[in-house]
Formats: structure tokens, C-alpha cells, sequence
């Protein structure tokens, strides 16, 4: 007979990684969604308003550091959850086995991957 738990704390709980990644996920999908989205149509509608609104977003994007993190921080949400979603996509058809090693391996090479191509966008970016 198994007895289920009756209070799970997520905080104290030491996930594997590849349910770090599976979770993270879903929480840059709505993060995308809830963050990013808007806040590209918004920016998207000062490139495309006026040519002087376009010179002041580039200009306010070189000099203000809350801007930039901003932009940085969309750009970073957004790179996750594509890398984070081709893991996911190569699980499901397939081209990676079903095991428990073969996850903890694809999500700590995606990791790396995320922090490589994010050290190299601050690197190029400021």
C-alpha cells in the first residue's frame, strides 16, 4: 500500500534537473506571454510611430542601464525557452532516448548552452 504525501513544499523539495528545465519552461511560456509580448508591441509601435519616438527609443536604449536590462532580460527569456523547447522537441520525436540519464545529460548540455550564448550577447551588447 503507498501512502501519498499529504504537503509537498516545492522549495524544499531537490528536483532533478531535467524537472528544473521541464518547469522553467512553462514558466518563460507564460513569462513570453505575460512580459515579452507586450512589451515587444509596445516597442515595436515606437520603431514604427515616428522617426524621431525611433531615435529616442535607440538613443534611451544606449544610455539607460533599466532600459537595457529590460530588453536584455526579454531577450534572455525568450532564448531560454527556445533552447529549453528544442530539448523538448527532441525528446518527444525521439532523436534523444527516453531515460533518465539521456534527460539530466540534454538539460545539463542546454543549460550550458543557454549561459554560453547569453554570456555572449552581454559581451556583444554592452
Amino acid at each position: 500500500m503507498s501512502t501519498k504525501p499529504v504537503f509537498i513544499n516545492l522549495l524544499k523539495i531537490r528536483l532533478p534537473i531535467a524537472a528544473f528545465m521541464s518547469i522553467t519552461h512553462r514558466i518563460s511560456g507564460v513569462a513570453l506571454f505575460f512580459i515579452v509580448l507586450p512589451f515587444s508591441g509596445y516597442l515595436l509601435n515606437l520603431f514604427l510611430s515616428s522617426e524621431s519616438s525611433y531615435n529616442l527609443t535607440i538613443e534611451n536604449f544606449q544610455t539607460d542601464f533599466l532600459f537595457r536590462t529590460f530588453v536584455l532580460f526579454c531577450v534572455f527569456i525568450f532564448q531560454f525557452h527556445i533552447f529549453s523547447g528544442l530539448r523538448h522537441i527532441l525528446h518527444d520525436f525521439h532523436f534523444l532516448p527516453d531515460t533518465i540519464k539521456s534527460a539530466t545529460w540534454s538539460a545539463k548540455i542546454t543549460l550550458g548552452l543557454f549561459f554560453i550564448n547569453a554570456l555572449l550577447i552581454i559581451w556583444v551588447l554592452l
